[in-house]
């Protein structure tokens, strides 16, 4: 039988206590916070963390506090210890003894790696909850904003040589750590020079070359050593089942990174090619190692321009993506979805690689606030990126409608625009200006709409040079989801659609909180984890941050009143 736990409590607040925190003024958050939320949930929702048995922990509820303190004041791990001991302010919201400083670094990180992001959420849907029990939202003319803002963590951008380099090494020190036995094989049974060689940038271009095949080889060998019929059957030994699949993963990151930055030398893929001596001295590599000058490339990095737009930039973070701001801004890292209502409150934040679309998490994320709070918006207000004809179709099925701005289909000669030609849906042609008919059409399903070609009979018409440069003729774009479109262009010029339209501004300013009072946009962190969970709690921050707005009434100490 699982025993109760029983949480750590200090002792009873002495009169040096009492008399300092009645000599402090009413802070005008932590004051206010501590009077209208109750964070005791804390402690039964983090109860399974505990044994119950040995030393009793320090209450989930107050490690709840001392993580929106750090997410408040944006503070790292050892600058929030120094705020805790320091803080009077903080030790009073906290409810702790003025002389207490037991919190190191160490315990808040621990902590925050104990709760994961699971029970963060949670914590959030708590005070959410709280919050709507106050009449803060969820009103039934509430609009729900969804809109999205780069983050750029702390990451590190190396070239290809070093990249597979940091990914080779991140399995071997893996090993080292957990499995000295199968290190030993590794030291023994392969060559890893090339692993931890340093390549310059002043080194001959052959030199280059080669150090990148013999690095590419000794990566690929290590991965085929892991499936040799005796390290497969020490590996099935392995008793330690987190380490062993911790092993598996950075095999697979270490194997995506070859397949997505080399390839095997050749036309054919797979033959080598001989490298002929460029300079007298060339048999001298730059590993310190001698060779023949005729030595054979086996692997060649795979050109910029042909590599996958979703490979990976980080061994450290594999979960990382490079993506694009505008055509000439791009962001290193990920971007963060936001979901608020207009009156404010953040229903959820979500972390996404940078490459994926923004309305990719759409339908997933209006949904599960819809089905968990059984709240129905009047609307969702988002920007052009969530428009999309299937995000549409797919929140009408549950009874939302976006409301997005819909992008004009413009032609990029600067020509005739497709406004100018009339689609006929019964015999499900277009008419051009000149009154000619499409004589053929062809249905592309990536770009989920069909081309209307004109064909022969734009050779003699008249407004050839204003229509199409084209030698084949001009044709038309008509996507699935036209009628859609038709009929959220109607009700966007509507004058209930532009005053909807107007209320996206609001999801700006909670952007700007997360974004950059909360330091979310420039996170030192280097896990998508670690970046969801300090979004989470920069929405915590930020929601309250409105409930003191809106309940606590003038903002600011209050002063003594000064004597006659």
């Amino acid at each position: 039988m699982r025993k109760p736990v029983r949480y750590k409590t200090f002792d009873q607040i002495s009169f040096t206590d009492l008399l300092v925190y009645s000599k402090l003024p009413p802070h005008p958050f932590w004051s206010v916070v501590a009077e209208k939320v109750d964070f005791t949930f804390a402690d039964s929702l983090c109860a399974f963390l505990y044994s119950g048995r040995g030393q009793h922990p320090y209450a989930p509820s107050l490690k709840l506090k001392i993580h929106l303190v750090q997410g408040y004041y944006v503070l790292s791990d050892r600058l929030a210890e120094e705020k805790i001991i320091g803080d009077l302010f903080i030790k009073r919201f906290l409810e702790l003894p003025v002389e207490f400083f037991g919190f190191d670094h160490s315990t808040i990180a621990l902590d925050r790696h104990r709760m994961g992001l699971g029970l963060f959420r949670a914590c959030h849907l708590y005070i959410l909850a709280q919050m709507y029990s106050l009449g803060l939202w969820g009103d039934q003319d509430e609009s729900w904003i969804l809109d999205s803002f780069p983050c750029n963590p702390g990451l590190a951008m190396v070239g290809t040589h070093r990249l597979i380099q940091q990914a080779a090494l991140r399995v071997l020190q893996h090993l080292k750590r957990s499995h000295s036995g199968l290190y030993q094989m590794t030291q023994k049974s392969l060559l890893l020079s090339a692993l931890t060689a340093r390549s310059s940038l002043q080194s001959p271009k052959h030199e280059q070359l080669l150090a990148f095949s013999k690095l590419a080889s000794e990566a690929h060998a290590l991965l085929e050593w892991f499936d040799t019929p005796q390290v497969v059957e020490e590996f099935s030994q392995w008793t330690n089942t987190a380490a062993r699949q911790k092993s598996f993963e950075l095999q697979d990151i270490l194997r995506q990174v070859l397949s997505e930055n080399c390839r095997p030398s050749g036309p054919e893929g797979g033959s080598s090619v001989p490298l002929e001596a460029a300079s007298p001295d060339a048999d001298s590599h730059s590993d310190g190692t001698t060779g023949d000058s005729t030595e054979a490339i086996v692997y060649e990095k795979i050109p910029r321009a042909n590599r996958s737009s979703n490979r990976i930039i980080s061994a450290v973070d594999p979960n990382a993506r490079i993506g694009m701001k505008t055509s000439r801004k791009r962001i290193k890292g990920y971007k963060t979805q936001n979901l608020c209502t207009s009156s404010g409150a953040i229903l959820d934040v979500r972390v996404i690689p940078a490459c994926e679309h923004d309305r990719e998490a759409t339908f997933d994320m209006v949904h599960n606030a819809l089905t968990f709070w059984n709240i129905r918006p009047c609307a969702l207000l988002a920007d052009t990126s969530y428009g999309h004809g299937r995000q549409r179709n797919l929140l009408k099925s549950i009874g939302v409608e976006i409301v997005a701005p819909v992008p004009p289909a413009v032609n990029p000669t600067g020509l005739y625009p497709n406004s100018r030609f009339e689609y006929d849906p019964q015999n499900d042609v277009y008419r051009c200006p000149n009154g000619n008919t499409s004589s053929r059409k062809n249905h592309n399903s990536k770009l989920e709409g069909t081309q209307y070609y004109f064909g022969k009979v734009c050779k003699e018409c008249p407004l050839r040079e204003e229509c199409t440069p084209n030698r084949s003729g001009r044709s038309v774009f008509r996507s699935d989801y036209a009628d859609v479109y038709e009929r959220a262009h109607a009700f966007n010029t509507s004058i209930e659609g532009r005053a909807l339209l107007q209320q996206r501004s609001q999801v700006e300013r909670k952007n700007a909180e997360v974004k950059n009072d909360c330091g979310v946009g420039a996170s030192k962190t280097r896990s998508q984890n670690a970046l969801d969970i300090k979004a989470v709690m920069a929405a915590i921050t930020v929601n309250l941050k409105l409930l003191v707005w809106r309940l606590g009434g003038k903002p600011g100490f209050v002063r003594r009143c000064r004597l006659a």
